[in-house]
């Protein structure tokens, strides 16, 4: 009876709470639409030398330059709906004519540009426009001339462990180096005139408050002994019955606590590194040095486009999916299309036909919500949080390393511009 009275007397009091949070939760999402679209964005297409022989690394030193981006906002500064701001990394093959596009906030144009050129002397950077800007932003099949098959990419297993990265494709005895992109490099230069097909990684960056689970991860890959901590609830619970026993021994039976007296510790276990076998050591060490490196939050979407009749998904799709195999690492992790959110197909369970208006329900619903995420760059929509540092962004999205690659069809810097020597002579 006194629950009963408990709820019926102080139970609005939940649902008070409950509209408060919704109200900030609207605030909130409403403010952080006004602020993006207040941002002005801007589309850079960038070449380098056609001789261009510099690794990976120097990628990863632009994306570690990158992460200036980030910003430490304050309450009242989220409230007012202020967000990290993004960019989108693109790689997109126009009927075989492969192009390196950043999507940017126009105000972070010149940090891009001083990173790229700090690394690439040579590369060449121009405005451009977005190439999917004259596409209905709403997709109806009906009223388009074209198909398109699309999906994201999500870690295999827990974002502690990293993808294969750029340095396990060198070969340091035979001092070759395999470039980790020329599989989807060349898928894309092998593709019709028609059609066009594009690799995005949309990335933000963040702080490392992520990487506290790395932690336990690591624990548990080291057999090191868990440690529970009470929670504050824990402590406020037992905190007054501790205090009431301490008062009673010390204060009414008179006996005093001895400041020297050493607790009992149970002996912690040897650490169980030393019987772990090479491999194992290996993937705690890769964690480590993959921990050790800035982050960032990142969509990786593919799309594939071509016109009705022409659209040719049943070669296109086992190819490109097939090249991104090439950062899997069965020891650590890897990437995997999201089939059951993001990838525009759904299969069916019993019979095609019968299922046939489900199917198409499905299908136009997973299409639109990828088509949509796509085409605005959204760090925001889409399933799942995948985290990426430096050294895996640069695995995945760097320029063609040569002769590694065959670059004919990247687009590259033909003429190098550079200023005129101080000495020249004038007049």
């Amino acid at each position: 009876m006194l629950e009963i009275g408990l709820v019926d007397y102080y139970g609005w009091v939940f649902f008070v709470w409950l509209l408060i949070w919704l109200f900030y939760k609207i605030h909130i999402i409403d403010r952080q639409n006004v602020y993006g679209n207040s941002i002005e964005w801007v589309f850079l297409e960038i070449k380098v030398d056609i001789l261009n022989e510099r690794s990976p690394l120097a990628m990863e030193q632009v994306f570690a330059a990158l992460h200036a981006i980030h910003t430490n906002y304050t309450w009242g500064e989220k409230f007012d709906g202020k967000v990290v701001l993004w960019l989108s990394c693109e790689i997109v093959s126009f009927g075989g004519n492969v192009k390196y596009i950043i999507k940017i906030p126009k105000r972070y144009r010149p940090l891009l540009e001083s990173a790229i050129f700090a690394q690439y002397p040579k590369a060449e950077i121009k405005e451009t426009v977005d190439y999917l800007a004259n596409l209905p932003h709403y997709y109806v099949p009906e009223e388009v001339d074209f198909d398109f098959w699309g999906t994201q990419f999500l870690k295999k297993k827990d974002g502690a462990y990293p993808i294969r990265v750029y340095e396990s494709f060198e070969h340091s005895s035979q001092e070759t180096f395999i470039d980790p992109l020329s599989n989807v490099l060349e898928v894309m230069s092998n593709i019709e005139p028609y059609e066009l097909l594009a690799s995005q990684i949309v990335i933000r960056p963040v702080n490392d408050d992520w990487k506290q689970h790395t932690k336990h991860v690591l624990d548990k890959l080291k057999g090191a002994p868990e440690h529970h901590e009470n929670s504050v609830l824990d402590k406020l619970i037992f905190w007054l019955p501790d205090f009431i026993m301490d008062v009673i021994v010390t204060h009414i039976l008179g006996v005093e606590k001895d400041e020297h007296s050493v607790e009992h510790v149970k002996d912690e276990p040897p650490s169980q590194m030393l019987h772990k076998t090479e491999g194992e050591k290996d993937v705690i060490g890769a964690i480590e040095h993959a921990m050790s490196k800035v982050s960032y939050e990142a969509k990786l979407r593919l799309l594939y486009i071509a016109p009705k009749g022409r659209f040719n998904k049943g070669i296109r799709v086992p190819e490109v999916i097939g090249s991104y195999r090439n950062f899997d690492d069965v020891n650590l992790n890897g990437t995997k299309p999201d089939i059951r959110h993001t990838w525009t197909d759904h299969p069916y369970k019993i019979n095609e036909r019968l299922e046939k208006p489900y199917l198409k329900y499905k299908i136009i619903t997973k299409k639109r919500h990828l088509w949509h995420n796509f085409l605005l760059r959204s760090v925001w929509r889409g399933t799942g949080q995948t985290y990426f540092n430096t050294e895996e962004l640069a695995t995945l999205y760097h320029f063609p390393v040569s002769p590694n690659v065959r670059v004919s069809q990247v687009g590259q810097v033909t003429t190098v511009k550079s200023a005129p020597p101080s000495d020249l002579p004038i007049g």
